[in-house]
């Protein structure tokens, strides 16, 4: 019997092969996206989770409060080990620092790396396990370093590296003492190179103030992580003067780092955070498609289900029970929700890699990664399956004989008015994602395209580590290379917009005359660089080469400073006092704001000052068009003058717009996932058009022979899902704009959304429903009346 029965479903499906395929590649494509969801909602929700201890580890984090705001810190040198110390239900700590060098195995390998400095217990907090080493004996000497397997891979090819020296920035020597295996990817924190702490700290870092460190808090199984935060005012009120800022420690457990946790940087770099925002926005678009193709499975297959009333006439003739064709029907759409599950499951498997690349990182090697995101849809398919047989199992079982054999099937209003209802729902959602993605797609070019206050192009950018080789011959080492042809200007600096910079104590006069205490963002430059990067002055005057003082009293301020600092007016500020790094002098000018750091937050008060020991930059304006024969010759002059310093390089506006990976792949990842809901729209909608075509043939003939033009057929068609279009554009229309508007609000420069963007997401919608269903009506308009007309 169930044998004959899944003959009678392939036989049906092969008859409607239209209805089937449609069916199929809507819910197919549905699941795909709910999978891909899945997989990135996960793999986000369980960053960290992967080490043993998760639940009972804790990153130590500061807040400073500032006269003119807070500043998000991470911790500083002393602090783990006094917290350890003092405290009990502190089982261990490690602290990391992120930093950034150039190293080599050979001459011929050198690479700028993110690198992080690390206390060898981090090995015992974190589930970084080790191939090769002794994790007692990894860090005994200041330069001991553990390598990844894949960094190992890397610098010594097949070769042994334990032992092995390398080069740091081209002079100091490490010797590799460990291997471990790769820090897994949904980590907050993931490096491929791990230093010991003492290459780094020495007295100078034993400060409570002088931030950088991420500090890691292992607590005793059972201990309360709030009564442990209940005691920290004590000890930073013996610890932390807190006369000028205010110094509050707080822990945070490591499961929330990543998507609740303050990005908190420094120079060199940050720890990794996201965002759950981006998390629930992903999920309910997986949830909204899922909803279209589920609606237009369900839809379809009640409807198409009532030209099978004739069939379900004769089989009871036949003898057949209302359970047999209660049965029949679950099996027609069940067999059909799990056929269109395999090749969802295919699509994943081929798409897979291009979602990894969408996403930057690897979410899931394979679709098997999770199973039991398999079963879930596996499930998912089953229910829709029987949800979807449930109208033809129960309603179409019932008719009598005779009526269904007449054709009359009792179909009522009440579902077409649910259908209709329906239909705008999914409109209503296909709307808001049009108007969402051009909304994100506004503010991501918005962010990218903005004045940003300096000129980044053509700019190449020498990283080389603070080389004492360069910083005690600047004015030689910036004549020879701008004698290079194709070479412009040539300058020095510490920073360059879009790359991190330090933040330094500050003390400076203000508009009261008081000295005011700050922490803002510090540049240390040359003459030129200002120049270069066309970064204007809007009162006093830049840096002279001539003056020497200016190498050690003289300072910058940008308009985000002096506004904290409570001047009006740009000339007001001129001739106030500073103090900074020990160094005394005078505010000699005032520069335009630029932003140094991306359009995601605002600018924030700059000092800007000359200090040679500080410098790590070098710019180099690009004037030739054939850019790889001027690198070339610059590589080839560096050689000759610099043989000992790794010539490392990359282009100041992609460094800047790296800034941007994290929002531009959101904004990829949100854009695809609604281009394939509005797809599915357009399936279900031309299969149901044609559903409601193949019921209206005779009428459509009846027009025909009475003159009806094919135009006046193909309105009459459109006219009622045209209808349902502009219902769904004025209930979808407030809807999204709330939504979108407090997305905005996330950003500190954002755009207005235009009325323009509302009226052309629902001509939109329009267009696309009119091109779907357009096919099916002029089809039906040419078709020759007589065929429809003769009697069956």
């Amino acid at each position: 019997m169930l044998k004959n029965y899944f003959k009678t479903t392939l036989r049906y499906l092969w008859k409607n092969k239209v209805f089937s395929l449609i069916n199929i590649t809507g819910l197919a494509t549905g699941i795909c996206v709910c999978f891909f969801a899945l997989l990135y909602v996960h793999f986000e929700l369980n960053r960290d989770g992967y080490n043993d201890k998760a639940d009972n580890i804790y990153r130590l984090v500061t807040d400073v409060k500032t006269p003119v705001g807070i500043n998000y810190e991470s911790a500083s040198t002393p602090m783990g080990p006094a917290i350890k110390a003092a405290f009990p239900e502190v089982k261990d700590m490690a602290r990391v620092f992120m930093d950034d060098m150039i190293l080599q195995s050979n001459p011929d390998n050198a690479v700028k790396e993110e690198v992080a400095y690390a206390d060898s217990s981090a090995f015992k907090i974190f589930s970084w396990p080790l191939l090769r080493g002794d994790i007692g004996h990894l860090f005994n000497a200041p330069c001991d370093v553990v390598l990844s397997e894949t960094a190992a891979k890397k610098y010594f090819g097949n070769a042994d590296p334990m032992g092995q020296t390398m080069l740091i920035n081209g002079k100091a020597k490490c010797r590799v003492t460990g291997i471990m295996k790769d820090i897994p990817y949904n980590s907050h924190l993931r490096v491929d190179v791990l230093f010991s702490i003492s290459t780094l700290v020495d007295e100078n870092w034993n400060h409570w103030t002088r931030f950088g460190f991420y500090t890691y808090l292992l607590l005793q199984p059972g201990a309360s992580a709030a009564a442990l935060q209940a005691k920290f005012p004590a000890m930073v009120k013996a610890n932390m003067d807190q006369t000028d800022f205010k110094y509050q420690l707080s822990i945070e457990p490591l499961k929330k780092v990543y998507l609740y946790g303050k990005p908190r940087g420094h120079r060199t770099g940050t720890s990794a955070s996201g965002s759950i925002t981006n998390v629930y926005i992903i999920s309910i678009i997986a949830l909204l498609v899922l909803f279209i193709a589920c609606f237009n499975f369900i839809n379809l297959t009640t409807a198409f289900s009532l030209q099978r009333a004739k069939e379900i006439g004769v089989r009871k003739v036949l003898g057949a029970s209302k359970y047999q064709l209660m049965l029949q029907f679950f099996m027609d759409a069940v067999i059909l929700c799990l056929i269109a599950f395999i090749i969802a499951l295919l699509f994943a498997s081929l798409l897979l890699p291009l979602f990894n690349q969408l996403t930057g990182t690897i979410i899931a090697d394979g679709i098997f990664h999770n199973v039991q995101h398999i079963l879930w849809l596996l499930a998912l398919a089953v229910g829709v399956g029987i949800v979807s047989g449930a109208y033809p199992a129960l309603f179409l079982s019932g008719f009598k004989p005779i009526s269904s054999l007449k054709g009359k099937t009792g179909s009522s209003g009440t579902g077409l008015m649910l259908r209709r209802s329906l239909v705008v729902a999914q409109f209503c959602i296909s709307i808001f994602l049009i108007l969402a993605t051009t909304i994100v797609y506004m503010q991501l070019n918005f962010m990218q395209n903005q004045q940003l206050g300096f000129q980044k192009d053509h700019k190449l950018v020498i990283d080389y580590q603070f080389s004492n080789s360069i910083n005690q011959h600047t004015d030689g080492i910036r004549q020879q290379l701008a004698a290079i042809p194709g070479v412009g200007m040539v300058s020095l600096s510490s920073s360059i917009p879009g790359t991190s910079n330090n933040q330094f104590n500050t003390m400076i006069e203000n508009s009261k005359g008081e000295k005011q205490q700050q922490r803002p963002d510090v540049y240390f430059i040359d003459d030129v660089f200002l120049k270069q990067y066309h970064i204007a002055l809007v009162a006093g005057r830049g840096f002279q080469k001539n003056l020497a003082l200016d190498s050690m009293k003289a300072m910058l301020i940008n308009q985000a400073m002096l506004k904290s600092l409570g001047f009006k007016k740009p000339e007001d500020a001129i001739g106030k006092h500073f103090k900074q790094l020990n160094h005394t002098g005078e505010i000699v000018g005032v520069i335009r704001d630029f932003h140094n750091h991306a359009f995601l937050e605002t600018v924030q008060p700059l000092t800007v000052r000359v200090d040679s020991s500080h410098l790590t930059n070098i710019t180099i304006d690009i004037t030739s068009a054939d850019v790889r024969s001027t690198v070339h010759q610059l590589e080839a002059t560096w050689k000759k003058i610099l043989p000992d310093v790794p010539l490392v390089y990359f282009f100041a506006d992609e460094a800047y717009n790296q800034q941007y990976i994290a929002q531009e792949r959101f904004g990829k990842l949100f854009i695809c996932f609604a281009v394939v809901a509005i797809v599915i729209s357009c399936l279900g909608l031309l299969g149901l058009s044609a559903y409601n075509i193949a019921q209206r043939k005779k009428e459509i003939s009846v027009r025909k022979v009475l003159g009806a033009s094919v135009m006046n057929i193909t309105l009459l068609l459109s006219h009622d899902f045209i209808r349902l279009i502009v219902i769904a554009l004025f209930i979808a229309s407030p809807i999204s704009w709330l939504l979108m508007h407090n997305w905005l609000n996330n950003f500190a420069y954002r755009i207005n959304i235009p009325v323009w963007v509302f009226v052309s997401s629902g001509l939109a919608a329009m267009f696309i429903a009119l091109v779907t269903i357009s096919f099916q009506s002029v089809k039906a308009a040419i078709a020759n009346p007589v065929r429809n007309l003769k009697a069956e």
